[in-house]
């Protein structure tokens, strides 16, 4: 059994924007929404234990961190940063729309 590495913490910022995915998608399909719902939990289980296996995220605003992501419900990304055992998540997003501008309200930079 594989034990769990990282610590895995989530920004609230993050978590309100599924939130907001969430609920959109209930209003069409509740299904829809609980597997997304499901998916995030596994997404952040996958997190724990080998989160150095997701591919490298390069926002269209350069940042000086080295960010990775974890696509889930096929429309959605988990973008985070790992540090030492702890796993930052930064930001999720809607890959049909361009959302870069949330990470810099995250405090991974200063806006110019």
């Amino acid at each position: 059994m594989e034990f769990e590495k990282y610590d895995v913490l989530v920004d609230p910022s993050a978590d309100q924007r599924l939130a907001i995915h969430m609920e959109f998608l209930a209003r069409v399909s509740e299904e829809a929404a609980a597997r997304l719902y499901k998916d995030y939990e596994e997404a952040l289980g996958f997190l724990k234990k080998s989160p150095e296996s997701c591919p490298l995220y390069i926002p269209k605003i350069p940042i000086d961190s080295i960010l990775r992501y974890k696509l889930i419900g096929k429309r959605y990304r988990i973008v985070l940063e790992i540090v030492g055992n702890a796993v930052y998540v930064y930001d999720i997003q809607d890959c049909r729309k361009n959302v870069d501008k949330n990470l810099l309200n995250n405090h991974l930079v200063e806006p110019y």
